[in-house]
């Protein structure tokens, strides 16, 4: 029987399996506490440790870290934040959901990530917070951002979703900007089913953010803010912690991945260009398929192979957000968006899955 082989598949042993036996046998599945509970506030501790940040706050997904993050900043209806359309449409939703406007933005075709010349030309007065993506894993460029951001005093919020465990000149991705959001869906790189983390060294945003998540509950339990339930449960933080203490071995196997990868590919087709100061977690491995990009997702899907398109339908086209911005071009992410397909090369694989799946693909080439 032909292997199926996914872009992306959690990988779990005992040590996630005890951890959700012991909290189904305590009894102790959530906690309404200002901090958490047990499970939840040792996870923090370890990101906090991980990614060498003063705070961290444990959220129930990647959307409500991003929307949870944007309320401790009081955006609100009539500000702008600038994003990405070349992302999932979480960046975008976030923003809507606060009242205000996404104003979205090319990308660099060098990485898919969002272009700071293109953010300096989309600043306005309204302008209240930049929110860059590291897109498949790989950091953008946020000297360059911060540059931007500092000279109009303007927050970053970096959405982390698919990039913890990536580096940027040395620092981690999450302690980058003014905040940090990361999510740990199923498709990414360590899982806790749902869920998300939120980073920050500012006090007064984590004082902001205990809140938000529980209600806008201070620690006598009266409302002081608005608030909603983004609680990470108990179950979610157990997992996601376990899954923390193996996050630097995944990466190892996935950067071995994508080197074999790109060592059988070069000299067939570009291979994704790595900036020698950043070191990607290789969330996925993306190339710019510039012909036929349906016949190879076939072929390879014939032979037990599933690719993925990160983003074939950019937010800004999308129905709801066409009617909100109107016809707007954005050319680097229109290519991209014709052009991009990613391959397996998750920690689940090994080096025979990563040459059968080069092989499958230079077949296509041919065929």
């Amino acid at each position: 029987m032909q292997k199926k082989i996914f872009v992306n598949q959690p990988l779990f042993d005992n040590t996630e399996i005890n951890a959700i036996q012991k909290i189904i046998q305590n009894g102790l599945l959530s906690s309404s506490n200002i901090n958490g509970g047990e499970f939840v506030q040792k996870f923090e501790k370890q990101i906090q440790k991980y990614l060498n940040v003063k705070h961290a706050v444990a959220v129930n997904s990647g959307t409500s870290a991003l929307f949870a993050s944007l309320l401790s900043l009081d955006i609100k209806t009539g500000d702008e934040v600038i994003i990405p359309s070349f992302s999932f449409s979480a960046t975008a939703s976030a923003v809507i959901a606060t009242g205000a406007k996404p104003i979205f933005t090319d990308i660099s075709s060098s990485d898919f990530n969002i272009d700071p010349l293109k953010i300096q030309k989309n600043i306005s007065i309204k302008t209240k917070a930049i929110i860059p993506v590291h897109l498949y894993g790989h950091p953008a460029n946020i000297n360059e951002i911060l540059e931007i951001a500092s000279s109009n005093n303007i927050p970053i919020i970096e959405d982390g979703a698919q990039s913890l465990g990536s580096k940027y000149y040395g620092k981690m991705c999450g302690a980058l900007g003014n905040i940090g959001c990361t999510s740990f869906y199923p498709t990414k790189v360590i899982t806790s089913g749902e869920g998300g983390i939120i980073t920050t060294n500012n006090d007064v945003v984590y004082d902001n953010l205990l809140k938000i998540r529980n209600h806008g509950f201070n620690k006598n339990n009266q409302t002081t803010r608005l608030g909603l339930n983004f609680r990470m449960p108990e179950i979610e933080a157990a997992i996601v912690s376990t899954q923390l203490n193996k996050l630097d071995n995944f990466i190892k196997i996935r950067q071995r991945n994508a080197k074999l990868l790109s060592n059988i590919l070069e000299n067939h087709i570009d291979v994704p260009n790595i900036n020698s100061n950043t070191v990607p977690n290789w969330y996925l491995y993306t190339l710019s398929v510039h012909d036929n990009r349906s016949h190879i997702v076939n072929f390879l899907k014939t032979h037990g192979i599933q690719s993925g398109i990160y983003y074939e339908t950019p937010i800004h086209v999308m129905p709801f957000y066409s009617k909100l911005v109107g016809n707007i071009l954005l050319p680097n992410t229109t290519v991209a968006a014709k052009e991009v397909l990613s391959l397996p090369i998750h920690q689940g694989l090994d080096i025979v899955d990563i040459e059968f799946i080069a092989d499958s693909f230079l077949q296509s080439l041919k065929n």
